[in-house]
C-alpha cells in the first residue's frame, strides 16, 4: 500500500500542483484533498489520469446545474438520469450519453471545459493545503482526461540567452556536480525565484525533493527582497540560510542574474557552514547562464 502523502507550503499553487502530479503518478490512484479557509475540492485519479474535479465553497456549481442552465439538457432529465444512477451506480455522464439526451463528443468538451475551471481555482487558492490519499477505485466511465487537457503547463522560466541552451545546461549541470562535492551537501539546485522553476538539480532522496524544496523557497527570497525594498536597504542579498535540527538550507541568488539563485542542503552533523558558504561562492563564479 503506498503511503498517504501530506503536503503543505507557503506557494500554495506549487503544493497542489505537486500534490496533484504525485497522485497521477500512483499505480493505485486515488483522492487529492484540497482545502483553504474558504473553499474546499476534491480531485479523482484513476489510471492516472484525472476523473473528476469538483470545488465547494461560495458560488461553486456542480456540473448538473452547468448543463441545465447551458441548456444541454433540461432539469427533468436530469433528476431522471441523476434516480437512474442512483438505483443502478451508474455513472452520471455516462447514463446522459447512453440515453441519448448529450452526444459523447459534446459530453466530453463540456466535461473538460468544467472539470478544467474547476482545477484553476483550486490550483489559485492563496492558502492551500493538499493531501494525495492513495486508493484503488472501480470507475464506470472512459470520460478520464491527462493534466495537459485540462491546465496550461507550467510556463518555462525565462531563458537568459549569453549562450547556446546546450552549452547553458551542460554547464549548470557540472556546477550543480561541484556543489554536490560541498562537505556534508546531499542536494543542490539552481532555480529561478520568479517562475519557482529549476533550472537544473542534483542529489536528493524519496524524503527530501530538492525541486519542491527550492520551488518553495522561492517565496523566502521574494519576501526577503521585498522587505529590502520597503526598508530602502540599497544592497544585494550575498546567501540566505535556514537552519533546521538535522540540516543547513543555504540560498544564494546569482550576481547579476536577477531571480536565479543556488539552492543547496546539507547534513548539519557532517557540514562545516562557513567552509560550505565559502565554496558555494567560488562555484558561483563558474556559473554561466
Amino acid at each position: 500500500m503506498e503511503s498517504v502523502a501530506r503536503t503543505q507550503t507557503s506557494a500554495p499553487r506549487q503544493v497542489v500542483r505537486t500534490v496533484l502530479h504525485e497522485a497521477l503518478e500512483s499505480k493505485l490512484g486515488g483522492e487529492v484533498v484540497v482545502r483553504s479557509t474558504s473553499v474546499s475540492g476534491r480531485i479523482f485519479v484513476v489510471a492516472r489520469k484525472v476523473a473528476w474535479a469538483v470545488l465547494n465553497g461560495p458560488g461553486a456549481l456542480n456540473f448538473s446545474s452547468v448543463l441545465i442552465r447551458e441548456r444541454v439538457v433540461s432539469r427533468e432529465d436530469v433528476e431522471q438520469v441523476v434516480a437512474e444512477c442512483r438505483q443502478s451506480g451508474g455513472n452520471f455522464c455516462e447514463t446522459l450519453v447512453t440515453w441519448g439526451l448529450v452526444p459523447r463528443d459534446t459530453m466530453r468538451d463540456l466535461l473538460r471545459r468544467h472539470m478544467s475551471e474547476q482545477l484553476e481555482a483550486l490550483l489559485s487558492l492563496t492558502d492551500a493545503q493538499a493531501m494525495f490519499v492513495p486508493q484503488p477505485r472501480t470507475y464506470s466511465s472512459q470520460l478520464t482526461y491527462g493534466l495537459d487537457e485540462l491546465i496550461p503547463p507550467v510556463a518555462k522560466p525565462p531563458t537568459h540567452p549569453l549562450k547556446e541552451e546546450s552549452e547553458v545546461m551542460a554547464n549548470v549541470k557540472q556546477t550543480l556536480e561541484e556543489t554536490l562535492k560541498i562537505e556534508g551537501a546531499f542536494a543542490a539546485c539552481l532555480a529561478d525565484s520568479k517562475s519557482g522553476m529549476c533550472l537544473g538539480s542534483v542529489g536528493g532522496n524519496p524524503a527530501f525533493n530538492i525541486e519542491t524544496a527550492a520551488a518553495a523557497n522561492t517565496e523566502v527570497v521574494r519576501s526577503k527582497m521585498k522587505a529590502m525594498s520597503m526598508l530602502g536597504i540599497k544592497d544585494r542579498i550575498e546567501d540566505i540560510l535556514i537552519t533546521l535540527g538535522e540540516q543547513y538550507h543555504l540560498i544564494r541568488p546569482l550576481a547579476g542574474k536577477e531571480g536565479l539563485f543556488l539552492y543547496v542542503a546539507l547534513h548539519r552533523n557532517s557540514a562545516n557552514l562557513a567552509m560550505a558558504r565559502y565554496k558555494l561562492s567560488e562555484v558561483e563564479k563558474t556559473l554561466q547562464v
